[in-house]
């Protein structure tokens, strides 16, 4: 009976260790341990061609004003799809406008006034952008609507009119940015498409996201001082018969993020196997 019980034992110990000789080894990717907690922190960065959309304007020359943002990003991943984000960044901002208005010089004649509008803005900006992920791969396209404040500190403002009319004498203005000049601060609403990667350099991972948005103000961005035509100029006229309508920001925006997970203690296996390998 002893003998059978021992074949018995050999045996099994046999087939165990055959099949661990011929298991699939285990990959650096695969043997990771989940030391990473669901917050990254990391840099963001963007490229984005802006506009200003003018609603009593029907025509006008569309000449992008290009400029970038920079600043920190953090990114709080709730679930393995959805997760909730926070940039803060430094943005430039701004519009180059040329359109033409036509106006009566006498009862039957006419000629039109041509309108060169820069305005660059600077400011500190912050976005929450709300993130669904796509699938569970190591590169995952992704979707994000964001709601984008921004509070303006600074800029210029180049107004420029001229005549077709040589009767009539262009005018120029020309200040720094100001309440007088727009609204001291901007909401707009954001929703892009992107694609995020992880990638590994030795043990530790890091994310890289790149995503193309449009984003465009849900305020008004004339100032209370333009609307109440108690400034030298409202907006983009100066004749009191114009209509002023309303004005918004617009971009198309091109972001690079990255970012890396932060640590958390380890536990249970993967904190032995860190204790021993500190220990060599």
């Amino acid at each position: 009976m002893k003998k059978r019980l021992i074949l018995l034992l050999f045996g099994v110990l046999s087939v165990v260790s055959l099949q661990a000789q011929f298991a699939k080894p285990l990959k650096n990717r695969n043997y990771l341990c989940r030391n990473t907690s669901s917050l990254s922190v990391g840099v963001t960065g963007s490229f984005a061609a802006n506009d200003l959309m003018y609603t009593a304007v029907s025509k006008s020359i569309l000449t992008p004003y290009l400029a970038p943002t920079f600043g920190l990003a953090v990114e709080w991943n709730t679930m393995h799809r959805i997760s909730v984000g926070l940039d803060a960044s430094y943005a430039m901002r701004g519009a180059n406008e040329v359109f033409a208005t036509e106006f009566l010089t006498s009862y039957s004649t006419s000629t039109f006034a041509r309108v060169h509008y820069t305005m660059t803005m600077n400011g500190v900006e912050a976005r929450l952008p709300i993130t669904y992920y796509i699938g569970y791969g190591e590169s995952r396209p992704y979707l994000y609507v964001a709601p984008r404040f921004t509070l303006w500190l600074n800029g210029n403002v180049r107004w420029e009119r001229t005549y077709d009319n040589e009767s009539y004498d262009s005018v120029v203005f020309e200040s720094e940015l100001s309440n007088a000049t727009i609204a001291p601060y901007d909401l707009s609403a954001v929703a892009g498409v992107g694609l995020c990667s992880r990638v590994l350099v030795k043990r530790t991972q890091f994310f890289v996201k790149f995503d193309l948005s449009y984003g465009i103000s849900v305020l008004n961005n004339f100032s209370q001082h333009e609307v109440a035509e108690d400034v030298e100029f409202q907006g983009w006229g100066d004749i009191h018969h114009e209509n002023l309508g309303t004005r918004y920001l617009q971009n198309v925006e091109a972001r690079l993020t990255f970012l890396m997970p932060l640590r958390k203690p380890l536990k249970d296996a993967c904190a032995l196997d860190q204790k021993m390998k500190k220990g060599k």
